[in-house]
C-alpha cells in the first residue's frame, strides 16, 4: 500500500448475488489508484453474514466503503456507485446522530452497526472525500471494483 500522503483515488463496490431472494454471501472490491491514474492496489473479500442468515447489497457496499476508508489517508477521494451510501456519508450521517440514530421517518437507521463504523472512520479522517460515480458506465476504477466484488461473492 502507498504509505505516503500522495492523493489516491479509491473505488469501492459491493456485490450480493441473488439479493432479492436472500443472499447467503456477498463480496467487496476496492481498487486504489495514484493521482496520475496508476493502479497501485486492489482488495477483495467475501462477505459472510455473522449470524449465518443472509446479507444485502447495501451491507456489502457499506463494507466496501469501510475498507476504502481504512485504506485512505490525507485528502484521498473514495468513489462509490451507490447514491444512498454517498448521501448517507455526506448528507444524512450528522442528522441521524442528532436524532438518536433515527431517519427522517423517525424509524431506526438501517445498518446502524456499519454506519457507526463509517462515522468513526469519518471522524478520524475528516479530509477524505466520498463521492458518487455512475456505475457500469466505463469508469475503469469502478468497473474493476465491481469485478473484484463479484469475484469475491462467487
Amino acid at each position: 500500500m502507498n504509505e505516503d500522503n500522495t492523493l489516491k483515488m479509491i473505488y469501492t463496490d459491493g456485490a450480493a448475488p441473488n439479493n432479492q431472494a436472500g443472499c447467503k454471501h456477498g463480496g467487496i472490491g476496492v481498487a486504489v489508484y495514484s493521482s496520475n491514474g496508476e493502479l497501485i492496489d486492489t482488495f477483495k473479500s467475501r462477505v459472510e453474514p455473522e449470524d449465518g442468515s443472509t446479507t444485502t447489497n447495501v451491507r456489502c457496499e457499506m463494507l466496501a466503503l469501510i475498507k476504502g476508508l481504512e485504506l485512505s489517508n490525507g485528502c484521498d477521494v473514495i468513489h462509490t456507485d451507490n447514491q444512498m451510501i454517498s448521501k448517507g456519508y455526506n448528507e444524512w450521517l450528522d442528522g441521524w446522530k442528532a436524532k438518536g440514530w433515527k431517519n427522517a421517518s423517525k424509524k431506526p437507521v438501517a445498518n446502524k452497526d456499519l454506519w457507526l463504523l463509517i462515522d468513526d472512520l469519518k471522524q478520524s479522517k475528516p479530509s477524505v472525500i466520498v463521492t458518487w460515480v455512475k456505475g457500469h458506465s466505463g469508469i475503469e476504477g469502478n468497473e474493476l471494483a465491481d469485478s473484484l466484488a463479484s469475484e469475491a461473492a462467487a
